[in-house]
């Protein structure tokens, strides 16, 4: 599988408080901009810290899908005779693929 996206690690640039960027290190541009728009006086702390938190998430993506395809990597490796006895694992997998396949925009 080839990397199409900005290789990682990314991190969260705090511009105030409704406005944040993900940005990589060596790179001129930012990945994403996230902004608040709507927020209210009353609205205000709750909406940072859930940009906040969106940003961590976004932040960690790179990271994120690797952990996932080395899990489904290890998982493709657990010999068949034990994944019989652990059905869960079959699900884990098929989940993780899934999931890459949504990351990356190839076919499970």
């Amino acid at each position: 599988m080839k990397t199409q996206h900005t290789p990682g690690p990314w991190s969260a640039f705090n511009h105030s408080w409704c406005e944040t960027s993900i940005i990589a290190q060596g790179f001129d541009h930012g990945i994403c901009s996230l902004d608040i728009n709507h927020a209210t006086e009353e609205s205000q702390d709750a909406d940072e810290a859930q940009m906040a938190a969106n940003a961590r998430l976004i932040a960690a993506a790179p990271e994120l899908l690797q952990l996932v395809i080395d899990l489904s990597n290890w998982l493709e490796d657990i010999p068949i005779n034990y994944l019989k006895h652990h059905n869960h694992a079959f699900k884990l997998l098929d989940d993780a693929k899934e999931t890459i396949a949504k990351a990356t925009g190839e076919q499970p």
